[in-house]
């Protein structure tokens, strides 16, 4: 088996909050027999192991208490209650400029912050150019840090951290001042660290990158543990509870609107029956057993108030048979039906494409296409088709669809991710690379010396 690397278990943090700065004093000379503070609870009963080679990330709004996880796994603060432990070398990059010398040079920083980490004087000069290298400073190296840019600190501590050979790193948010250009390539390094058996713990709110990189992650929710698995469901838990309506499924206990269970196969035949029975063979024929049985089977990454709900999708060629490999050239259809359970006065039908990597390569709704909304009336039933154009380059995608508000509450009625597979073949891409082929002409002309 794979060894665990970091466990951690019942973690709580409570901060003592003083109303007055008297306060502290006067607890101090009673012996604490006169309490005058108030405990905040900034971690509660937090569970969770990293296995070796794992990309861990850790997502949640600003106080959720990610840094303060962060700063007890380093042993910058000590837990109230709960344990952890870490099994090898620990590197962090949490705060920037923490542990330099703002009068050293850059070179000067590298060896005092390698010395600090336990690594003699041949270790340090033989590494030294290729941390150099990867900061790509150029001559600020020799420079005291107090004249560097933000960006310049994080390139310099970044390429520290990662060039010490850590059994375990972590990164909080220093990443995202970094430009473009250094961020993709700290995320090669990471893959390069992960390949090499590094545990990385990431925590951003970068939502992209932790969907393309983390095998797992850890939703934070004022300091409790709200999701703990796929990334995917995690980053999708996380906008729906973040969003103005804000009422994401086991995430707000006053929503009253709940996904219904999953039905059985005696009641999606006789929902196929209904459906023949009520729309008439030409769109009856469009959801059969599979598109509903798609539908129901699927839990793992679904989430929403069930205003309204999806009872079956199907996806098919200009043919009309359903299939789920295409040609770069091939009009792709995408049939969705859903069902509704409460009113809703403006609404929006969503579909995007996610590539295998978790970045969405495209997405839109029916009120971007068309500048309208739909309105839902309880008992009803509402059918979508979308027809999605030739583009997509050559590639594995999925296909995510959604029900939700459109009237700037933000509420998800019913969101599924991943429903669907989509392949599209080599056929016909030699006149481009990449993931979407955009419609170009190129013209060229030589003209005499």
């Amino acid at each position: 088996m794979t060894p665990v690397k970091v466990e951690v278990a019942h973690l709580t943090k409570r901060f003592k909050i003083y109303r007055r700065a008297s306060g502290r004093l006067i607890e101090w000379l009673s012996g604490g027999s006169a309490v005058r503070h108030d405990l905040f609870t900034a971690l509660d009963d937090i569970n969770f192991t990293m296995q070796q080679g794992e990309f861990f990330g850790i997502i949640g709004p600003n106080g959720s208490g990610k840094s303060t996880l962060l700063k007890i796994l380093t042993r910058v603060l000590w837990p109230t209650a709960g344990r952890f432990h870490i099994d090898g070398r620990v590197t962090s990059l949490l705060e920037l400029g923490t542990g330099f010398n703002p009068e050293l040079t850059g070179r000067e920083n590298i060896v005092n912050s390698a010395r600090f980490l336990g690594f003699d004087e041949a270790y340090i000069q033989r590494r030294m150019p290729e941390m150099i290298a990867f900061a790509d400073i150029g001559h600020y190296v020799d420079q005291p840090i107090k004249y560097y840019s933000s960006g310049m600190l994080v390139r310099l501590a970044f390429s520290i951290f990662s060039h010490v050979e850590p059994d375990v790193f972590i990164v909080d948010e220093a990443l995202s001042v970094g430009d473009v250009y250094f961020t993709q390539k700290c995320f090669q390094r990471l893959d390069q660290m992960r390949s090499a058996g590094c545990t990385l713990l990431f925590v951003s709110h970068d939502l992209t990158a932790v969907r393309k990189y983390c095998d797992k992650a850890l939703y934070l929710h004022e300091g409790h543990c709200r999701f703990l698995g796929s990334p995917v469901e995690a980053t999708d838990l996380y906008l729906e509870a973040m969003s103005p309506g804000g009422v994401a499924r086991q995430l707000a206990p006053q929503s009253d609107g709940r996904l219904r269970p999953d039905p059985t196969a005696e009641q999606i035949r006789a929902r196929v029956t209904a459906l023949r029975t009520r729309f008439g063979r030409e769109l009856g024929e469009k959801f059969d057993e599979a598109a509903c049985a798609r539908v129901a089977g699927f839990t793992s990454a679904r989430i929403g108030t069930g205003q309204a709900h999806v009872v079956a999708l199907r996806v098919c060629g200009a043919d009309g048979h359903s299939r789920e490999c295409f040609s770069l050239r091939d009009v792709i259809h995408v049939h969705l039906l859903a069902e509704v359970v409460a009113d809703v006065a403006k609404s929006t039908v969503s579909l995007q494409v996610t590539n295998h990597m978790g970045i969405v390569v495209w997405g839109t709704n029916h009120e971007r296409l068309t500048g309208q909304t739909v309105t839902l009336r309880a008992g009803t039933w509402f059918y979508t088709h979308f027809v999605l154009q030739p583009g997509l380059g050559p590639g594995e995608y999925t296909v995510d669809v959604g029900l939700g508000d459109a009237s700037g509450e933000g509420h998800v009625f019913d969101r599924l991710t991943g429903i669907a597979r989509l392949e599209i073949t080599p056929e016909g891409a030699r006149d481009f690379m990449g993931l979407a082929r955009i419609p170009c002409e190129c013209t060229v002309a030589s003209y005499p010396a």
